[in-house]
């Protein structure tokens, strides 16, 4: 039975590229689906079918703000990154929460983001079926540690480690999120502690939309929390590359890498982009760059391009070298080809110890600490290793022969069938 289904992002692009892959197939499937998110990533459901709404504020803009690039340079984690929230986020809350309110209509189903968590209060209001689409683990596990802790903490200090990031993140947000759910949308507030342990209690499904080849579930998380696979954006109907990137994919010379940081966006790009091309001579290698050409022109060791999709590109190239975001640490993977990682903030680093762990690419490069000679020596490595790229192919090969949205679309239908189709309509904005 068709049913309607709400999905919330909240974050950069790589947080909202797997819902939109997720609402795309939903549709195919005959559900009617309404993704909202910020207005720069409208282009991801285009021409699907899919509504979108946009949500202010754009988190990628708080980024590109001099306190956004202050907090990247200094070499962000996860507890500067909620001070960060406190000083220059949660001050957009309110904006947010009544965005959600004005744009979301009564459905059957709610999926949201880690960062949208709120948006389970929809759910609540509505009587729907709900689950968190989380790109990063979110349920605490004595096998490793929270993302933000560098380390293991032991299996006590991993279990608990969740719980103390997930407190320091709802304080940040407690009140403003609790006065939209009580003046808003009629609900109770919130308890002190949040809603992560009731989530836990009730047993609330989680799907994970990155693959068990890479990270599977630890033998302490419940049924409840479904890894499924990534969830990747196919090549846009009728995209093709310009004659000028495939004439520099077709010249012959030297390998050809990626090299993109996505939604990590600097306050320099003309010094960034002269690391990166230092660092490509330096290892005898040309570059797709991405940045703005109209800042950083193209030249005979990289072409730089404003977009490309990612299920086109990769498998063309020797190596990709990235910021380690969860969505490009899949495309990269998927694709079988070697990953040099320079993380930023949050789950990068992690995702990033976990390719090279995998044997799929060199030790993580931070951000903070590149340098044309550090990125040379590993974009050398990635290109010239051959144990790296054997083994790169082969969790590729893995990679493709999974069906992540297919297992995610399932579990939601399954769920769904299970759920009565909500008949009345209960308004939601304040």
């Amino acid at each position: 039975m068709p049913r309607n289904i709400t999905i919330v992002s909240v974050g950069i692009r790589g947080d909202t590229q797997p819902l939109a892959a997720l609402a795309v197939a939903l549709q195919r499937k005959g559900h009617a689906v309404h993704l909202l998110g910020a207005p720069r990533y409208a282009d991801t459901v285009s021409g699907s079918g899919v509504e979108f709404s946009a949500l202010e504020p754009d988190f990628e803009s708080m980024l590109a703000t001099p306190d956004g690039q202050r907090w990247l340079t200094a070499g962000a984690n996860s507890l500067g990154f909620a001070r960060w929230m406190r000083q220059v986020v949660s001050s957009a809350a309110d904006q947010l929460l009544q965005g959600i309110s004005a744009a979301a209509r009564p459905s059957d189903c709610v999926i949201y983001s880690p960062f949208a968590l709120p948006a389970e209060s929809l759910a609540e209001c509505w009587g729907a079926a709900s689950f968190m689409a989380s790109f990063m683990p979110a349920h605490p596990t004595r096998a490793f540690p929270a993302i933000g802790f560098s380390r293991s903490l032991g299996p006590i200090g991993n279990a608990l480690s969740l719980r103390v990031t997930e407190q320091a993140f709802w304080q940040v947000f407690r009140k403003r999120v609790n006065a939209w759910r009580t003046a808003g949308l009629g609900l109770p507030p919130w308890p002190l502690t949040g809603p992560f342990a009731q989530r836990r209690r009730e047993q609330r499904p989680t799907l994970y939309c990155y693959s068990p080849s890479v990270l599977p579930a630890p033998g302490d998380w419940p049924a409840t929390a479904h890894v499924t696979g990534y969830w990747l954006l196919d090549r846009p109907s009728g995209w093709e590359p310009s004659p000028e990137l495939a004439a520099f994919l077709d010249m012959p010379g030297p390998p050809v890498v990626y090299v993109g940081f996505g939604s990590m966006a600097t306050d320099d790009p003309k010094r960034r982009h002269k690391l990166i091309r230092e660092a490509l001579r330096t290892a005898g290698v040309r570059g797709v760059l991405l940045g703005d050409p109209a800042v950083t022109p193209s030249d005979d060791v990289g072409h730089v391009v404003s977009s490309v999709p990612h299920a086109w590109l990769f498998p063309r190239m020797s190596a990709v070298v990235h910021h380690a975001g969860a969505s490009t640490v899949g495309a990269g993977l998927t694709a079988g080809v070697p990953t040099v990682t320079c993380p930023h903030f949050l789950d990068q680093p992690f995702w990033g110890s976990l390719v090279h762990a995998l044997g799929a690419g060199p030790r993580p490069l931070p951000a903070h600490d590149l340098t044309p000679r550090n990125l040379a020596a590993a974009i050398g490595q990635a290109v010239s290793d051959p144990l790296m790229r054997h083994r790169a192919e082969q969790l590729g090969h893995r990679l493709r022969n999974e069906s992540g949205i297919e297992a995610a679309c399932g579990i939601v239908e399954r769920a769904l069938g299970q759920t009565r189709s909500f008949p009345v309509a209960r308004k939601t904005s304040s």
